[in-house]
């Protein structure tokens, strides 16, 4: 099988096998340089997780009551 048919048979299978859901099916070479397709197991889905999480909202951000010379001036400015 060259390089081109085993990429071709991998998408087929990808596509059509019944095993589609729990396995990926990939082109490799072996060790003798020939192409082959391996059928590779997926771990399981982990249902567990699928309660909604939700961040909670920021309440809106107040005026700053300074100045705007002052609000505008780094923490560090020379008064004065």
């Amino acid at each position: 099988m060259t390089r081109d048919e085993a990429e071709e048979r991998s998408v087929a299978l990808t596509a059509d096998h019944p095993d589609r859901e729990t396995h990926r099916f990939l082109p490799r070479q072996n060790a003798a340089g020939d192409w082959e397709v391996v059928k590779i197991g997926l771990p399981p889905a982990d249902d567990g997780g699928a309660a909604e999480v939700r961040a909670d909202e920021k309440p809106p951000t107040p005026d700053d009551p300074r100045e705007s010379l002052t609000r505008n001036l780094g923490p560090y400015a020379a008064g004065g």
